[in-house]
């Protein structure tokens, strides 16, 4: 089980809220309790009346500037208590964070694939002191602990636990359940996974057999994000998923975030990989030699191949770090046109030939409003079938198995904030 409390100023906002989904059909009031001042029975109760005992009890203390208390509980998928079960779950809940003697109005909400209930009460109690926060989210996590305990619900450090990229297998449409497992390929490489561009996203995405899309929404000045199963030309199969219907909502804004930090990161480390580099290259005669010396590193090279096979730009993945870099990045040294005057002008690749960019796909995702991202076609564009794919998903699992050398995600986070931080004046 899950449990994500926020505050607000507005009681009536909270309550409006889940009261406007169940007029749609998307939820259900299950009680109100402690509604000794309502003045009809509960279960006729309008929008306004629920609100308005909650109000009446915030005014009891002004200096309390967000007195609204709001909390979701999520059990895990699969797990369908009845009504009666999850009644007792939020009295549960409310009784150990102490707010068992407040109102409160519980709703059970049906607007997701996951049994959830949403409770609004206020801060401030009956004699108009402000219910005790202090250390709320400690508190709330260990409740929840013994509520999963006392209910047999599922761990929430077992639901949130990812699959491990040893575990990942390419999608194919048609096989499994489409949500689930895009959700878990796009999280995994989101969080797994240092990128800095939106091209190397999808490069990263594609071992997976998914690409990401951006999309126009109605009234919205930034584009949307949605998700599709590929196959091995890069061909779309079956319909989209919103990016905003997946766990954790990876959107655009997301997307970006991590694009920011695995900069950051990349920038931090491309010395080391261009030391790695640089007596690689110098030794080697060909494409294939060059592919060898640098697999015994674990860094792979994949190739941009346009219309009729010819080598316009060149990525490297160093896996054991999960990065991914254009070769721009690393060097001038590193581009295409240098590399093939250093190892011939006809690629040799390591293992399997890479397929030609489908000219279809690309258009298919090629935006038409002028608000959308710039496609990056040209300097970094989403390849078709990576060559060496089949050898880096192996390469990805041997390496999953053994410590990992990456940033945390705590690490990632603080590089992020870090990033934003102004340089200070000497």
């Amino acid at each position: 089980m899950v449990a994500r409390i926020s505050s607000g100023s507005n009681p009536t906002g909270a309550v409006y809220y889940n009261e406007e989904k169940v007029g749609k059909g998307e939820a259900v009031r299950l009680a109100l309790r402690n509604y000794e001042a309502l003045l009809v029975p509960p279960e006729i109760a309008q929008r306004q009346q629920v609100a308005y005992v909650l109000e009446e009890q915030a005014a009891l203390n002004a200096r309390i500037s967000k007195p609204t208390f709001h909390v979701s509980l999520s059990l895990a998928p699969g797990e369908k208590p009845d009504a009666g079960d999850l009644l007792d779950i939020a009295d549960r809940y409310m009784l150990g964070l102490g707010y068992g003697q407040q109102p409160y109005a519980v709703y059970q909400h049906f607007d997701t694939d996951h049994t959830h209930v949403h409770i609004v009460s206020v801060r401030v109690d009956y004699d108009g002191n402000k219910v005790p926060d202090k250390f709320e989210q400690v508190r709330s996590n260990k409740l929840r602990q013994e509520i999963e305990k006392e209910f047999g619900l599922m761990p929430a450090e077992q639901v949130a636990r990812r699959p491990k990229l040893a575990q990942l297998r390419p999608l194919v449409y048609g096989e499994g359940d489409l949500k689930r497992d895009m959700t878990n390929v796009v999280l995994t490489v989101l969080k797994d996974f240092r990128f800095s561009t939106f091209a190397q996203y999808n490069q990263l995405l594609r071992l997976y057999n998914v690409r990401a899309e951006e999309v126009e929404l109605a009234g919205a000045k930034q584009p949307g994000l949605r998700y599709r199963i590929i196959d091995a030309q890069g061909n779309a199969q079956g319909p989209g998923l919103k990016a905003s219907s997946l766990t954790q909502q990876p959107t655009l804004a997301t997307v970006e975030r991590r694009m920011k930090a695995g900069k950051k990161i990349k920038e931090d480390n491309v010395s080391n990989l261009r030391r790695l580099l640089e007596p690689r290259l110098v030794e080697s005669t060909s494409w294939s030699d060059f592919h060898r010396k640098l697999h015994g590193l674990d860094i792979l090279i994949l190739p941009h191949h346009g219309v009729g096979g010819n080598l316009f730009g060149v990525s490297f993945l160093d896996v054991k770090r999960k990065a991914i870099y254009s070769g721009s990045e690393i060097g001038k040294e590193y581009s295409a046109n240098h590399l093939k005057s250093v190892l011939g002008a006809n690629y040799e690749p390591g293992h399997a030939s890479p397929a030609p960019i489908n000219d279809t796909a690309k258009q298919e995702i090629t935006p038409s409003s002028s608000n959308l991202r710039p496609q990056q076609v040209d300097l970094e564009p989403e390849v078709s079938a990576l060559s060496n794919a089949s050898l880096l998903r192996d390469l990805l699992r041997a390496i999953s198995g053994q410590p990992e050398g990456q940033e945390s995600e705590q690490e990632l986070k603080k590089m992020v904030k870090k990033s934003r931080q102004k340089p200070r004046l000497s």
